[in-house]
């Protein structure tokens, strides 16, 4: 007998599924399928459709009259012997970190009643808790659909979100870890990673020369993932691409499961391999292994650090899943794992299917999902997906007004006012939520001439060009224009607090741009964003919070030996007068400094002075990395106004962790004994600043970051492993036609091509010198290449003579020497 089941969504769409002896009757049913019954046959053809219009209907009456599976191409499902009836198990796979994340899952989250998930992907961290927290609300979903998973596993990071959907560890249990986590120290600098459109075999062949690089991910047949630096790894990308394998660079960078995380995984331990871990409810398998997760505690918590040292084998993975009779893979999340599944069992009987789809809504691609998995025999519940009525406001003081009311009609119009008043607030909270404000904001020197003041890169007095200037928004300033947007924002609120404050990169004023300050509200609490520079979560208040206590003063504190007038006089400090309000520091220790800050003009310059105190305790206490720039803030929370221009208050910095990669300390800024602002989480990036480095930024014009070595040759090496480190260098020597050069040379040449410049203009700044020793600054030199010849060349006035200039060396070490060109005269020799 034949038989029909058709289901409505939402009153939006029809969804039509058929199952029947045989293809025969199912074809008679398919003709008039809205005579039929409603249960589904236990072992017959079945066929499902999506919205089952006419042109699909047609193509479904081809597909069935051929009697081969007919997997969801143009959105059509049948099978003649559902994967479900001979044994096939149902396995959830998590998706991990991808190139392209769009999860439409705004109906989904309504759906259950929970908020819907902070989706951002401006770091590493956000970007994989948005992963997770869509995989694990499409795990909720699709268990309410009555779709329960006999296996699950993941992808990466997906394989945390596969723990807790497997009962390995608790959800709770997770949350409150990542609150206290950094996932975005939880990684390797200077490192990325590459797709590379061949398989495991090929790649192993490619690495056997390349030692710095290695495979992160065995993902498919035909796609394999390697890490590696940044420049090795171009290298590699631009080597296959040239032998026709088609290679992609990935927008994020960790050094995830390679051992080139493992000096970074101190405080992993504090982190998922510290929860309570439990005997899987669900068998949870890994990709490291391709087995499932052990049952012994410390062998699962061990797992779990192998997993981000080790290559994930997917690959592996997913046929170990096969031969365990998993047949119908759902991905719970948006991507391609789909695919690199299909691409790793070929045409070996299978479903794969998507529970989240960029191409159409959350509850739709849940509906399509539903139905390729009905198909195959499973039995979801598609009235799960049907919104529920609107509740019924139950409120005690109306109830009684309402039954006064026949007694007393200002009882019913007073009920009525309430009731009115409650729907209009209720109103403007929903119009609030999710609510987006964008502002344009004008970056400058004319718009902002302060920024002047805060220039990384020191030139010659009146130097013309203000792009080598390369004046930049301080950190503390884009807090300020944050807070100043979501003020104007709030209609009159205070922002109290700030937490998760992430620098993304620099805001550069010269030339002059223009950004946008947007501000996304969620009721009291803002996501605000300025450009691609900056983020925060915002915290509005009609008034400020009391104030904590100060804390005392340190036991064992010392007189600092660098004064303010040093501080800033030597340029330990590179900001010019309006940025400059150290005036005393009162005592410094181990693990503290104390100032005194006297409030600078510039805006947000109160707490970037926070800063000057951090960069001083650094100076003092740690003098071989003493250059630092601010990357994060946990948290900042204002008791008061800020003091204005001025005003002095006292400082007191407490540093709570420090490696050689960052520092991270908190802070407290206290008038007469109230603290005004308290930062807990200010995280500084360190770079290489010893005695020969830091001269060299510190003073450009006088000391070259080359060496000078007999012979005249002067020789450099490559001490910045990363990209943030190079630019910070490559800004005090290259004038603004090298820095279009650079960015014009391929990935691959771009560390020689700096290398020979900065040594070329060492050499010829120290053959000068030897003659006069009146600064040069490197942008004040000019560098050419015609094949093997350099010729440098003076800017903006600076006379040069005609140098022959020589550079060798490759790798990290280039080395170049300046000499006076000469003419050969009558039994002499003239230098010119």
């Amino acid at each position: 007998m034949t038989v029909v089941q058709m289901t409505s969504v939402a009153e939006r769409q029809r969804t039509l599924l058929l199952s029947a002896a045989s293809t025969a009757e199912l074809l008679e049913a398919l003709e008039n399928p809205g005579t039929q019954g409603n249960s589904a046959h236990p072992s017959g053809p079945r066929l499902g459709l999506p919205d089952p219009t006419p042109d699909r209907i047609a193509l479904a009456r081809k597909v069935v009259a051929k009697g081969r599976p007919w997997r969801g191409r143009k959105d059509v499902w049948f099978t003649p012997s559902p994967l479900r009836h001979s044994g096939g198990k149902v396995a959830f796979l998590f998706p991990g970190l991808e190139g392209e994340f769009a999860p439409r899952i705004d109906d989904v989250a309504a759906l259950l009643d929970v908020p819907v998930p902070d989706l951002s992907t401006r770091t590493i961290g956000r970007f994989g808790g948005a992963v997770m927290a869509v995989g694990r609300l499409l795990d909720t979903a699709l268990r309410r659909m009555a779709i329960t998973p006999d296996a699950v596993a993941g992808h990466s990071i997906g394989e945390w979100t596969a723990m807790i959907a497997g009962g390995i560890v608790a959800a709770e249990d997770f949350d409150q870890m990542l609150e206290h986590t950094d996932l975005d120290a939880l990684r390797a600098p200077g490192v990325e990673f590459a797709v590379l459109g061949c398989g495991l075999d090929r790649v192993t062949a490619e690495l056997e020369t390349r030692p710095t690089v290695a495979v992160s991910h065995e993902n498919s047949t035909n796609q394999t993932v390697v890490c590696g630096p940044s420049e090795d790894v171009a290298e590699l990308v631009e080597h296959l691409r040239g032998r026709a394998v088609i290679c992609q660079t990935l927008p994020f960078r960790s050094g995830f499961h390679t051992q080139m995380l493992r000096p970074y995984l101190a405080s992993w331990a504090n982190g998922l391999p510290s929860l309570p871990m439990r005997r899987a409810a669900v068998p949870v398998w890994s990709a490291t292994t391709a087995t499932p997760f052990p049952g012994d505690e410390e062998a699962a918590r061990e797992l779990c650090l192998r997993h981000l040292l080790e290559p994930v084998r997917f690959r592996t993975l997913v046929q170990s899943l096969y031969d365990d009779d998993v047949r119908l893979f759902v991905q719970a999340g948006p991507g391609q794992l789909g695919s690199l599944i299909d691409d790793t069992l070929g045409r070996a009987e299978h479903l794969t299917v998507a529970a989240n789809s960029v191409h159409r809504s959350g509850i739709d691609a849940l509906r399509y999902a539903a139905t390729a998995l009905w198909v195959e025999g499973c039995a979801p519940d598609l009235s799960a997906l049907e919104f529920a009525s609107a509740p019924v406001r139950n409120d005690p003081a109306l109830s009684t007004l309402d039954a006064l009311a026949g007694e007393f009609p200002a009882a019913a119009e007073l009920s009525a006012l309430m009731t009115e008043t409650a729907d209009a607030f209720a109103a403007v909270v929903a119009a609030a939520r999710g609510v987006s404000t964008v502002e344009r904001l004008t970056v400058s020197t004319t718009a902002m001439p302060y920024l002047l003041d805060h220039c990384l890169a020191a030139q010659r007095h009146g130097w013309p060009d203000e792009t080598d200037l390369r004046p930049v928004v301080p950190a503390t300033t884009m807090v300020e224009h944050l807070a100043d947007a979501v003020e104007r924002a709030s209609a009159g609120s205070t922002v109290t607090e700030m937490r998760d404050v992430r620098f993304h990169r620099w805001l550069v004023a010269a030339p002059a741009t223009d950004v946008d300050v947007e501000v996304r509200w969620q009721g009291t609490v803002a996501q605000a964003r300025l450009g691609d520079h900056a983020e925060a979560e915002v915290v509005t208040a009609p008034a400020h919070p009391p104030a904590p206590e100060a804390w005392p003063v340190p036991d064992d504190e010392r007189v600092p030996e660098i004064t303010p007038e040093r501080l800033y006089g030597e340029r330990w400090m590179f900001h010019g007068p309006t940025f400059r309000g150290v005036t005393a520091a009162l005592g410094i220790s181990s693990r503290t400094i104390r100032g005194r800050i006297t409030v600078p003009p510039a805006p947000g310059a109160l707490l970037d002075n926070v800063g000057h105190l951090i960069g001083q305790w650094l100076v003092e206490m740690q003098p071989d990395r003493w250059i630092a720039f601010p990357v994060r803030m946990g948290s900042i929370r204002w008791y008061a106004s800020e003091p204005k221009h001025g005003s002095t208050v006292d400082c007191t910095i407490r540093v709570t962790s420090i490696d050689k990669d960052s520092i991270l300390v908190d802070a407290q800024v206290i008038d007469r004994g109230r603290v005004l602002v308290e930062i807990e989480g200010w995280e500084d990036r360190r770079f290489d600043g010893d005695a020969h480095v830091g001269a060299a930024h510190r003073f450009p014009g006088a000391h070259a970051l080359s060496r000078p070595r007999p012979g005249g040759w002067w020789l450099v090496e490559d001490r910045w492993p990363s990209l943030a480190a190079r630019e910070l260098f490559m800004n005090h020597y290259l004038g603004a036609a090298e820095r279009a050069e650079y960015e014009e040379c391929p990935a691959t040449r771009r560390r020689g091509w700096l290398l020979e410049r900065i040594a070329a203009k060492d050499a010829v700044r120290g053959w000068l010198w030897e003659r006069d020793p009146e600064s040069v600054f490197p942008a004040e030199l000019r560098v050419t290449q015609d094949g093997t010849r350099y010729r440098v060349t003076g800017m903006y006035g600076r006379d040069v003579p005609n140098l022959h200039v020589a550079v060798s060396g490759d790798g990290n070490v280039r080395a170049a020497i300046a000499r006076a060109e000469t003419v050969v005269g009558q039994g002499n020799q003239e230098e010119r």
